[in-house]
């Protein structure tokens, strides 16, 4: 006989992998943005889920006070403010809405 799967346990799961996409995606724009000297910063950069949870930071304490230093003259194609535009651009809900909608088929 076979077992039932609970729904929600299933769209939890696909919603979770939209999370961890997106993650991956919010990160690497992040990225491309930070300031880069080094790139001990972008090296310092993680995409974590916990439950239905998305978190998308930097550990680097220098990528901190990048983020936050609006007055901090950056070269071309890098800015300040980097985690907030990735994630500005970055469409989390159609990436969680296809990967349920794959799912479910």
């Amino acid at each position: 006989m076979k077992a039932l799967v609970p729904v929600a346990s299933v769209l939890e799961k696909a919603a979770q992998e939209g999370l961890k996409e997106a993650g991956k995606v919010i990160l690497k724009r992040a990225r491309e943005l930070s300031p880069s000297d080094s790139g001990d910063s972008d090296k310092s950069g993680f995409s974590l889920v916990d439950d239905l949870t998305l978190q998308v930071g930097f550990k680097s304490y220098i990528s901190r006070i990048q983020h936050e230093d609006l007055d901090y003259q950056h070269e071309p194609g890098e800015q300040a403010k980097f985690l907030e535009t990735a994630l500005d651009e970055t469409d989390v809900g159609a990436i969680i809405a296809a990967k349920v909608r794959a799912t479910f088929g």
